[in-house]
């Protein structure tokens, strides 16, 4: 049997909206919108959000189009939703562009979408909205539902019956009179042109060119009394039914009743308003009072107290069409075909612990002993309390060995049943887990202490031997050790790994199969094989199937099995495996129900989503509200207009975020990092925000993926924003900067150059009054003898000569200093140029150093120099420049420093290049007056 569906149920207070929830759908990125007493309802997968309508009034209908745009209609109005430039949904009313003598209409029960068309169903007309136009379709004698089937448009009148929308007319089908002041409820397609028509009170029917006739006769009158509201038809072929009083039911196309979920059976209420089937044929039930996500599409279900089985499940047995069920309250049955009924085994009461056949014998291990099932009650086999399982001995069929708390019991068959012989003396271990293998031996496995070997007499009456296998003989402890058959051999789960015994050197080492598939450190708690070789297990780190195909290979198969971890039985896991290959797990509630015949078709991703983004200076702020859309059409991408520039100030920003995977509770984990700030991806986590704070200024992109109870992974998704520098960071102050160095640079270079022109000033003062002070004195003396005259003339003239040679040195050395100087700025400017970023300051930069290279040494300078030197040197440069025309003005100054016997440093200095420019400049020299290379050039200037 199936059980229920794995259901998940939201209550009011938990999405924070009306209780009725009247039409479901969902987009294409897997968001839930649904039509609610307070409005649209969005469900993410973590949060609920509620949008109202303008005049705040409740939803009905809901759909959505091609483009993304939600389309709702309410009480008094209709219209669509769609995101604003935030992404925050925005409703805009289409019935507020109706004339007059249409905008006056009650509820908008339907809304449907065909295409480029939109149709609203009111009770008094059908507004067809397509390419921006209205067509409007009054029913002259009332409408009561529409129904969009195949592109055709079902309209039903209860004064007249059932008909169909033909361009702007509605025209009564064949056969159509027979729903006459009848309220249908769904017209949904069956075969060929057959429709099913479903009534509210009357009924379910079959149509086909007029002929009308009961869907199942013998579910009518449960069907009338369910009173029906809507039915869906799904993927399967089979029909889904929400009813009025009797909760949801599906049927199969001859309308037969499949499964019934109501109030305390799956689901909370047992009215039910609404149904919509997902992309993984899964079923959002909205009720009367509630929502609830039904995993229909699972081939999981439970078997549980909702279904009348009290307690935890520890052992089943399918014999013939009788499912017999273990928990810790009892043995129970369930006939097959008889719907949810367990039915307790009369003196089985407390904790069974095993259920089996042997020899046609259906046995018990339960608490208060063994136990033989007789019928519906169970008949007492032994007064030994405690019997844990039942060991068949290959070469004694008519012996039975159980194992007990303590020890092992030995029964004999006699006349076609099992009965109590005796106990075995000389091992009083508990016994729970037990197997033999090829050689006769017995091996029973001790939770905690570990495992034994018995040899039992040919007779069975006595042990002969038990030997001790624990750390000392390859387990890596002695801890969590058991025995299982599978693959016709025997396999020993420990605390760490999976083993077999090697009978050549008496230990144990590690199983190929298990290690290679699973390592060598997994703790294996369970496995079982079942009639096809596969082989269903559950250890620590995994859970699932290893299932084997045609070829005899093994495939694993565990994302699937995930969702059930948490529901398994933890005292003593159990799988069974039923006679038509069914699998039930344990669980702490009844049984777990696995039919591998059903398929889960994982081929759609589901995605993660960025809900939320907002920044927290000066109270939160809202920067996106979810939704992304260019011109009319919802995007799943962010586009470059939503990349939002955030002032410094704003640098603390959070996100929210969700992803639309719903099965298994939406057990749901999620990894984040912002690139630009972080490397590597967070630890996998259940949080749904995250904040970062006090960023600094720069382009981020956030990035955020998901990791659902299926093993699946979502894809990837991105936010990204800037953060802008402070104002002391910008383009802009970095000129200024610039621009304020530039200007102290030139300030210091103007009062460098004042102080020594006002020192030169000072000097030439000072010996012009030396040399007045020298002519009064001759003019004194001007009555001594000329020799005397003659004398001071000239010391006057080597005085003036010396005062020259004076004047001409300091202003080498002005012009050494002020060149030394400026060659610093330029190298400092070159440093800072080196450094900075910006663009704008290093381009000013640039053009100030090449404005000190060119006037590094001004025309000005040498003018002076040139006169002091000439006045000293006999007019060398003009007398130079005549011998040879050809020279260069750089040559000419060059050729004046070597007479003036500098060295070719302090030349490179003055003419603002290299030491070995200075050497070029010199061989230029030698070849331009022809000299000998035999001769030495400084001596030839200081000669000529």
């Amino acid at each position: 049997m199936s059980g229920l569906p794995f259901t998940r149920n939201f209550q009011s207070v938990e999405y924070n909206a009306g209780i009725q929830n009247w039409c479901i759908t969902q987009n294409r990125l897997g968001l839930v919108y649904i039509a609610n007493n307070f409005g649209l309802l969005e469900f993410d997968g973590d949060q609920w959000h509620v949008y109202g309508v303008k005049n705040g009034t409740k939803v009905r209908s809901v759909a959505i189009d091609a483009r993304g745009r939600i389309y709702v209609g309410g009480q008094g109005d209709f219209g669509y939703f769609f995101p604003d430039q935030y992404g925050k949904l925005q409703y805009t009313s289409l019935a507020d562009s109706l004339e007059k003598q249409f905008r006056n209409f009650d509820e908008t029960w339907s809304a449907y979408i065909d295409g480029d068309k939109a149709y609203f169903c009111t009770f008094s007309a059908i507004y067809v909205y397509d390419q921006h136009k209205f067509t409007v379709i009054q029913g002259p004698k009332g409408i009561d539902h529409s129904f969009l089937v195949n592109r055709q448009l079902y309209v039903n009148q209860p004064s007249e019956g059932l008909g169909m929308l033909e361009g702007a007319r509605i025209r009564l089908i064949k056969g159509g009179e027979n729903f006459k002041n009848r309220s249908i409820s769904s017209v949904l397609p069956l075969h060929d042109n057959h429709l099913l028509v479903a009534t509210s009170y009357d009924g379910v029917y079959t149509y086909n060119e007029g002929i009308l006739q009961p869907w199942n006769e013998s579910m009518q009158s449960f069907l009338k009394a369910s009173i029906v509201n809507c039915v869906i038809r799904l993927r399967n072929g089979n029909f889904a039914i929400g009813t009025q009083n009797n909760g949801l039911l599906v049927m199969n196309p001859e309308g037969n009743l499949l499964m019934q979920l109501t109030s305390g059976h799956g689901i909370e209420t047992s009215t039910v308003l609404s149904i919509y089937e997902d992309d993984l044929s899964n079923l959002w039930v909205g009720q009367n009072n509630g929502l609830a996500y039904v995993e229909s599409g699972s081939p999981f279900t439970f078997i549980n107290r909702q279904i009348g089985l009290p307690g935890s499940g520890y052992s089943a047995y399918l014999r013939n069409s009788q499912l017999y069920l273990g928990t810790n309250t009892g043995v129970y049955i369930h006939e097959k075909g008889d719907k949810f009924n367990f039915s307790l085994i009369e003196n089985t009461r407390g904790q069974v612990y095993h259920i089996g056949e042997y020899s046609g014998n259906l046995l018990i291990g339960h608490h208060n002993g063994a136990l033989r099932i007789e019928g519906k009650a169970g008949i007492r086999l032994s007064n030994e309390f405690g019997s844990w399982v039942f060991l068949p001995l290959k070469d004694h069929r008519t012996k039975l060995v159980e194992g007990v708390y303590s020890g092992l019991q030995v029964y004999d068959l006699v006349n076609g049943q099992w009965r109590f012989r005796k106990k075995l003396k000389g091992f009083d271990e508990s016994s729970r887990v037990m197997a033999e293998d090829p050689s006769g031996d017995i091996w029973v496995t001790h939770g905690y202490k570990g495992a034994y070997k018995i040899k039992l007499s040919n007779s069975l009456d006595s042990i002969e031997k038990v030997s001790f296998y624990g750390v000392d003989k390859g387990f890596p402890s002695n801890l969590l050790i058991n025995v299982f058959k599978v693959r016709n051999e025997l396999l020993f789960t420990s605390s760490s790994g999976v083993y077999k015994y090697d009978a050549a050197s008496d230990r144990f080492i590690p199983d190929d199969f298990f290690t290679s598939r699973l390592g060598k450190n997994d703790q294996v708690w369970f496995i079982r094989e079942d009639a096809l070789g596969n082989i269903y297990f559950v250890s620590r780190e995994h859970i699932g199937v290893f299932r084997k195909n045609a070829l005899g290979e093994y495939v694993l198969e565990e994302n699937v099995f995930n969702k059930i971890r948490k529901y398994l039985n933890d005292d003593l896991m159990n799988i069974a495996i039923l006679q038509n290959n069914d699998v039930l797990f344990g669980a702490k509630d009844g049984f777990i129900h696995y039919d591998p015949t059903m398929k889960d078709n994982r081929a759609l991703m589901f995605h993660t989503l960025i809900r939320r983004v907002g920044i927290t200076y000066n109270g939160d702020s809202t920067l996106f509200y979810g939704n992304y859309s260019t011109n009319d059409s919802i995007v799943s991408n962010q586009l470059h207009g939503y990349r939002p520039e955030l002032p410094y100030k704003n640098n603390s920003i959070h996100f929210a975020f969700a992803a639309t995977s719903y099965e298994g509770n939406a057990d749901l984990t999620y990894q984040y990092y912002l690139e630009n700030y972080e490397n590597n991806w967070s630890e996998w986590n259940s949080k749904t925000q995250k904040e970062y704070t006090n960023l600094k200024e720069g382009n981020y992109t956030f990035h955020v993926r998901a990791h659902n109870v299926n093993g699946e992974l979502s894809n990837e998704a991105t936010y990204t924003f800037t953060i802008l520098p402070p104002w002391y960071r910008s383009v802009w102050a970095y000129s200024f900067y610039g621009l304020s160095v530039m200007a102290l640079l030139f300030t210091g270079f103007n009062l460098l150059n004042r102080k020594y022109q006002r020192a030169q000033r000072l000097l030439e003062r000072k010996q012009q009054e030396q040399l007045n002070q020298k002519d009064t004195a001759l003019e004194m003396l001007s009555q001594q003898s000329q020799e005397e005259i003659t004398r001071l003339q000239n010391e006057k003239l080597e005085s003036e000569l010396q005062h020259m040679n004076n004047e001409l040195a300091t202003s080498t050395m002005h012009l050494l200093n002020k060149n030394e100087f400026i060659t610093g700025i330029k190298n400092q400017l070159a440093h800072i140029l080196k450094k900075n970023d910006n663009e704008e300051v290093k381009k000013e930069l640039a053009q100030i150093t090449r404005n000190i290279e060119q006037n590094i040494s001004a025309d000005a300078d040498w003018v002076h120099f040139q006169f002091h030197f000439d006045r000293v040197h006999g007019d060398f440069t003009n007398r130079f420049k005549a011998a040879f025309p050809a020279l260069s003005p750089q040559e000419v100054k060059l050729s004046a420093y070597l007479r003036m016997n500098l060295s070719s440093k302090e030349i490179a200095q003055l003419l603002n290049i290299s030491v070995r420019g200075v050497e070029i400049s010199r061989y230029r020299l030698r070849k331009k007056i022809q000299l000998d290379r035999n001769k030495n050039l400084q001596d030839f200037i200081l000669n000529f």
